[in-house]
């Protein structure tokens, strides 16, 4: 009996034993309101959750109308699921199975409290008749015990769990901890709750952790359910409900508008999509089945959960174990199974695929070895519109969050790429159609090892070793050792002999002297082709080695190595034969060097396979010749009269940028006239991948234009780029993302004059704001006041989710603008009037050009504004459904004093601006 607390400690939140019996004494967090009277009540009576049968909620059901609404069965034959018998399962079976010893998180239902209770002992309470308290167990898991085999869960959703389609397989098969403890978890362990309740159990509304769906079964008793759609509206009020610590006076329910009550009985399936608010009551001794899955068809629904939890500080032992990692697990899937680019190490794709290849042999009973199957680039598959919104936001999400709380787990390298990819991805899929991807196959999946009877060896350590089968005739080939090329050293002057990091060069392009490219390359000796005589057959190329002359003494002094008859089929250190060297060819300095004299020796018809025979480059035996011969068509460019420097960069001037960078590899005169930064006041990199080096070359031209629309750009590179770029005045970023656009928002812009962000997803009026406010980044001592784009003229935001809010901060923040686009926006005649008044109070003087073409909320009221419109030069509000053809010609006359004239219904221009 623990002691009585005085007025002080009445608060307390220490965790008690379940052996208390104070349960008058008990006040903290008691709840105020009747549950029994809520259990009654006509009032939670809306229809959220749909009936249907188990047959047909399956994977093309998800993926046609995704996964929104709950879903109840009342049976579950066809779902894929296998349970204990009820009749005869109690929960002493539960015991016998977790065992006496496992520790269960206990829940004390009127105080809502946590304890710890042995299942020994929860066992005696459960069966036992004295209950002076209600305990309630809802977080036993139980997938590593002996349990686990004999629950299966609904088939749909091992479909779409992303534990089991994007987590390495090998982690969860060296899971042995049986219980949820942090420090030995190697993967989410949430899939196979048990939930043991006793009439009276009540547990208040909440939302599952990390935004997670839940499926339920009743196997003994009942089961009462009070469901909340997540809607906007709901989540703000369920997080000021949570905030207010007053959970036990108010019911939830009755803060919502729409609230369903679902009652459960013995055999019941229900299924909770993600951000659903929900409470459960006991109404008898029930013990349910059930988990907690993360999937690809309401991603935005799950990050903003987990953004709540955020907020809400709640502690880490009580969210989704493994949250973040399991985000990027999931992107790799996909950009994997995509694209064909794997971004996992080498050694969690090795063990993961030997697990799969086991789980296989296992399932279907193979026993023979197999070989593990390359990850290879599939056709196209069509992504459905659910996960293609999704993952433009899991993308952004994950690009946006600080180092600190990415959490990039171990088996990912090169996470920067990783993000990059599956941009790519995407946009290669902006187009897909919804009813090609209805396939009920998932894409993010680990891909079956492929059944071949080769066996895997084994390396020192006892591990297997992965090996591919042969790709055929794709081999290889190597230097033959023997032509002159080979024999040289490198020139020093070729493009890649500058790249060289032995001669000061980066080391990127990974590519040999342009000079010493081999004229005779060989199959490896290793390689064995039925083209090709066997081994020990003497081959025409050995009688070359019998008549080769006695070799002089090497250049740099050495003495020739010795020669003899044991030494005529030279051998490598493991005995393999190498490969006889030819008599060295010279080239004479009389002899044109474009046209190099080889040696090739006789062959068999059946032996030109080994060989292939291409021309080689300039072959000089010094590099002073190549240079004498460079500077000569230096020389002769530059002194020829008939070569005018001001005639070429006129047509220069006319050449796209393709062109430009081709005349550049000419001569070195062309490389400089056409480095000029006249010729790149405009750089277009729109779809295209931005590498370092481009981003360098952008930043010598100093550019006045860049087009970066759908570029491959990060949001790392653009701020290095707008820091480095003083003179950029226009600046085109459509169809990117708000992370990108942030870049701006630094001290470090320049100030533009154009800045077109149409389509820019997830670009709102806080954004909006955000942009056109003063930098706060500044150097120490430095006040900015006033925003980088305050000498904005041009503004494009299309398509953006830009609303009156937003555009009432415009003519304040942007003085010079001249014309704005707001097509697409959902605005309305307000954000119109707004504009026209600020234009003639001089606070934006310059404006005279709007357009907002297609926004359905602008009405006939907006006409009545242009009469106001001191300086108009151009009114598009094009198709505009509330605008008809007869309105504009309505409006017309009152414009006539302005020289306003319709061009088309929706288009009024200044007759000046006409002319």
């Amino acid at each position: 009996m623990a002691a009585v607390a005085s007025d002080r400690n009445l608060r307390h939140k220490s965790l008690k034993v379940y052996d208390d019996e104070d349960v008058e004494d008990e006040i903290d967090g008691k709840r105020t309101f009747d549950v029994m009277e809520k259990i009654k009540s006509d009032k939670y009576n809306a229809e959220c959750v749909l009936e249907l049968g188990s047959d047909t909620f399956n994977f093309k059901y998800i993926q046609k109308n995704g996964f929104y609404s709950p879903v109840r069965f009342k049976e579950k034959d066809q779902l894929g699921m296998t349970l204990p018998d009820p009749d005869n399962f109690t929960i002493t079976d539960i015991k016998g199975y977790v065992g006496g010893r496992r520790m269960l998180d206990v829940m004390e239902c009127v105080t809502q409290r946590a304890m710890e209770m042995s299942m020994k002992d929860f066992a005696q309470y459960f069966e036992g008749t004295e209950r002076k308290r209600i305990y309630n167990v809802i977080s036993l898991e139980f997938s590593q015990t002996r349990l686990g085999p004999l629950v299966k869960r609904p088939a749909v959703v091992d479909k779409i769990d992303w534990i089991d389609l994007a987590w390495p397989p090998h982690l969860k098969y060296e899971q042995s901890e049986q219980t949820n403890k942090m420090a030995q978890m190697k993967y989410p362990k949430v899939q196979k709750y048990c939930l043991m309740s006793v009439n009276g159990c009540y547990t208040d509304f909440h939302v599952d952790f990390g935004g997670t769906s839940v499926w339920y079964h009743v196997l003994k008793g009942e089961k009462l359910f009070w469901l909340i759609p997540p809607t906007n509206k709901n989540l703000e009020t369920y997080e000021r409900w949570t905030k207010s610590g007053k959970q036990g006076d108010l019911f939830f329910g009755d803060l919502v508008d729409k609230c369903q009550r679902v009652h459960l009985h013995t055999g019941d399936s229900l299924m909770i999509p993600s951000g659903w608010i929900h409470a459960v009551y006991t109404p008898a001794d029930s013990i349910v089945f059930g988990g907690n899955f993360l999937h690809s068809f309401n991603i935005p629904m799950q990050l903003r959960v987990a953004q709540l939890e955020e907020r809400l500080h709640v502690p880490p032992r009580f969210r989704f174990p493994y949250f973040q990692e399991a985000l990027w697990y999931t992107v790799e899937r996909y950009v994997c199974n995509l694209t064909g680019q794997s971004f996992l190490t080498d050694e969690y794709k090795t063990k993961s695929m030997l697990v799969k290849k086991q789980q296989e042999d296992e399932e279907e009973g193979i026993k023979e070895e197999t070989s593990i199957k390359q990850e290879e680039k599939k056709d196209h598959v069509h992504l459905t519109p659910y996960e293609y919104k999704g993952l433009v936001q899991l993308i952004e999400s994950l690009e946006h969050l600080p180092k600190s709380k990415k959490f990039v787990p171990a088996g990912i390298e090169n996470w920067q790429g990783l993000l990059t990819a599956a941009k790519q991805m995407l946009f290669a899929h902006s187009a897909d159609d919804p009813e090609l991807a209805l396939t009920g196959e998932a894409i993010p999946c680990w891909p079956k090892p492929s059944k071949r009877t080769i066996k895997r060896s084994r390396s020192d350590d006892g591990r297997p070793v992965r090996r591919t089968p042969s790709a055929g005739n794709r081999v290889r080939r190597v230097r033959c050792k023997q032509c002159e090329a080979c024999l040289r050293g490198d020139c020093g002057d070729c493009v890649y002999c500058k790249d060289m990091k032995k001669y000061g060069g980066p080391g990127t392009m990974k590519q040999s002297c342009m000079l010493r490219r081999c004229t005779n390359p060989l199959m490896p000796s290793t390689h064995r082709s039925d083209s090709v005589g066997a081994p020990d057959t003497p081959t025409p190329i050995q009688d070359v080695v019998e008549n080769e002359p006695e070799p002089e003494e090497e250049e740099d002094g050495s003495p020739p190595p010795k020669k003899g008859k044991i030494s005529r089929y030279r051998q490598h250190e493991n005995g393999t034969p190498r490969t006889p060297r030819l008599e060295k060819v010279k080239i004479s300095k009389d002899q044109s060097p474009l046209v190099p004299r080889v040696t090739i020796p006789r062959m068999e018809k059946k032996d030109l396979l080994r060989h292939v025979i291409r021309p080689v480059s300039v072959s000089l035996d010094s590099s002073e010749e190549y240079e004498k011969l460079e500077k000569t068509s230096e020389e002769q460019i530059e002194n020829d009269p008939t070569v005018d420097r001001q005639a070429w960069m006129q047509v220069f001037k006319r050449l796209p940028q393709e062109d430009l960078c081709r005349c550049m590899r000419v001569c070195k005169a062309f490389l400089r006239w056409c480095s000029s930064s006249s010729l790149w006041q405009t750089i277009d990199l729109s779809e295209s991948p931005v590498t370092p080096d481009a981003l360098r070359c952008i930043v010598r031209r100093t550019p006045s234009k860049i087009d970066l629309t759908r570029s491959y750009v990060s949001s790392e590179q653009l701020s290095w780029l707008i820091k480095r770029c003083p003179s950029l005045r226009n600046l085109v970023l459509v169809s990117n993302s708000w992370s990108l656009t942030a870049s701006l928002c630094s001290a470090n812009c320049p100030p533009l004059h154009s800045l077109n962000l149409s389509w820019v997803t997830g670009f709102t009026d806080s954004h909006l704001k955000q942009l056109i406010s003063p930098p706060t980044d500044g150097r120490p001592g430095q006040q900015i006041t006033q925003t980088r784009l305050r000498f904005l003229r041009h503004l494009f935001l299309t398509g953006t989710d830009v609303t009156n809010a937003g555009v009432s901060l415009i003519p304040s923040k942007l003085p010079h603008l001249h014309s704005i686009d707001l097509s697409y926006c959902s605005v309305t005649d307000k954000a119109i009037r707004c504009l026209i008044t600020a234009a003639n109070d001089q606070t934006c003087i310059k404006l005279n050009t709007i357009v907002a073409k297609s926004c359905p909320d602008i009405t006939r009221n907006s006409l009545k504004h242009i009469t106001e419109f001191i300086n108009v030069v151009r009114i598009d509000f094009r198709d505009c459904c509330q605008i008809t053809e007869q309105d504009c010609y309505d409006i017309l006359p009152k414009l006539q004093a302005q020289n306003i004239v319709l061009s088309e219904p929706g288009l009024f221009v200044s007759e000046t601006d006409v002319h």
